[in-house]
């Protein structure tokens, strides 16, 4: 069977990256004598232009798999329906929309087949099948519409033994016009899932459509992580970096001390990883600095403790916050914080606290998003209960904009504390690193002017237009 992939990757904030999610599956049916190719979409075209290029690249498929995010799935359901229109071709869906809303989107016209859940398995027995002329009906995992019916089979149980999988098929993927590639990294995954009950995260709902959920969270052996990563390594010049990206590296503390003193042997390539404030300690932040973590990225989500823990599950509190950031800059690991602003309940003198927690800790980067509500989450409910929730969608979470309608939180201030997170984070900063009486005056300052946004739109282009005049000032007599 010819398969194609159909990847929407142009979404703000994606905008071409490597998925190891897609290389898996292609490699799986490859390994199964299937061939596979992807139609990765890096641009914004319209549906016309996408049959088009279907037309000249990829008319010889024989079923059209889609991937679809629930940002992405409006784009997956348009196209294939056109595409339906002019070819006679199979279609299937998966991903984590289909697996959360399988009856929407198997009702939609363009779509023949939905996917719930992991798709190695289903999708090569599926392509087995197909090219044998054997019913297709039943196959586990897979939604089916045939002879005007829908069969609705049970999701099958995970994989637990993730180093049954063959490597993922990078050769999919054009890596030199990928994200990754401008970064001079390649990505990984050693691992699947996330334990965590964080109630804008999507993990509690996928565990529970599986059978042998326990064994939600799963790793590869350090062995085959390693051979991965030095496959990838010989295959690819000019690679400065590795990013892993599971969910929490550090999960499996016995895992992870095993990788953490054969990588520096083995790979010895600058990585990047995710962990949780809660999941670290001295002993794991030497292993990180010593195996070659330059870089964490660590969840803050939210400064204000009741936001942080009672709105979002986070369980995480202030001290161990600042005394793990305090670790990583002992250690020389750098610290990339995600924030979040626009959360249900939150309000301007809420979001203020999540900024000068993250001032505190003092990361290199900051990734600061609105709360987007997907559903099937916790805290997607909790905004259809309280009337938060409107028509609005969005591509991605990274479009800068709200779709809820928060009763202590208007918009506009909303988009005013994601606009001006990052600055004011380095601010506060350095307010901080005056003397007390300096810290308490400045921070005070700060305050009253994130509390009046009128006032500090006015107030901060004119701070920077006066400092950028008194640098020229100091240049100009530096001369004389």
């Amino acid at each position: 069977m010819n398969v194609v992939f159909v990847y929407f990757d142009f979404m703000k904030g994606a905008e071409g990256k490597y998925h190891e999610g897609i290389a898996s599956l292609s490699a799986y049916l490859k390994l199964h004598h299937h061939t596979a190719r992807l139609f990765h979409i890096t641009e914004r075209i319209t549906c016309d232009r996408f049959i088009e290029i279907f037309e000249e690249k990829y008319r010889t498929a024989d079923l059209v798999a889609f991937s679809a995010t629930t940002n992405a799935f409006c784009y997956a359901a348009d196209y294939a329906a056109q595409l339906k229109k002019r070819r006679n071709v199979l279609t299937i869906c998966g991903g984590i929309h289909p697996t959360l809303h399988p009856e929407e989107a198997i009702a939609q016209p363009g779509l023949d087949i939905i996917c719930l859940g992991e798709g190695e398995r289903p999708l090569q027995e599926l392509c087995d099948r197909l090219e044998g002329a054997k019913d297709i009906s039943s196959i586990q995992s897979l939604w089916i519409k045939k002879d005007g019916k829908i069969f609705k089979n049970p999701v099958r149980p995970l994989m637990e033994d993730l180093d049954s999988l063959p490597p993922a098929d990078r050769e999919l993927f054009d890596y030199e016009s990928t994200t990754d590639y401008k970064l001079r990294r390649l990505a990984f995954m050693g691992s699947r899932g996330c334990p965590f009950q964080c109630t804008y995260c999507c993990n509690h709902a996928l565990r529970k459509i599986y059978p042998n959920k326990r064994c939600y969270v799963r790793f590869k052996s350090v062995d085959r992580l390693l051979r991965e990563i030095k496959q990838a390594l010989n295959a690819y010049n000019n690679v400065e970096s590795i990013m892993l990206h599971d969910d929490i590296l550090t999960l499996n503390r016995r895992w992870f001390a095993e990788f953490a003193r054969r990588y520096p042997r083995e790979i010895n390539v600058p990585y990047v990883c995710n962990s949780r404030f809660d999941l670290l300690n001295e002993e794991i932040c030497d292993q990180l600095h010593k195996s070659g973590c330059i870089r964490l990225q660590l969840g803050l989500e939210s400064g204000d403790a009741y936001i942080r823990n009672d709105i979002l599950k986070r369980n995480q509190d202030e001290e161990q916050i600042l005394r793990i950031s305090e670790l990583c800059r002992q250690k020389g690991i750098e610290i990339y914080a995600f924030t979040m602003v626009g959360i249900p309940f939150e309000n301007l003198r809420r979001s203020l606290k999540t900024v000068k927690l993250t001032a505190k800790i003092r990361p290199v980067n900051i990734q600061t998003t609105i709360y987007y509500p997907y559903p099937k989450t916790q805290l997607y409910e909790i905004c259809r209960e309280n009337g938060f929730l409107t028509d609005k969608k969005l591509d991605s979470l990274f479009e800068g904009q709200t779709v809820l309608n928060l009763p202590d939180y208007p918009e506009s201030d909303i988009l005013f504390a994601c606009r001006n997170f990052k600055k004011t984070t380095e601010y506060y900063r350095r307010a901080y690193e005056f003397s007390r009486p300096g810290q308490i005056i400045c921070e005070k300052l700060l305050d009253f002017l994130w509390m009046r946004p009128r006032l500090y739109n006015v107030m901060e282009p004119l701070y920077r237009k006066m400092k950028k005049a008194y640098k020229a000032l100091k240049n100009d007599q530096a001369q004389y």
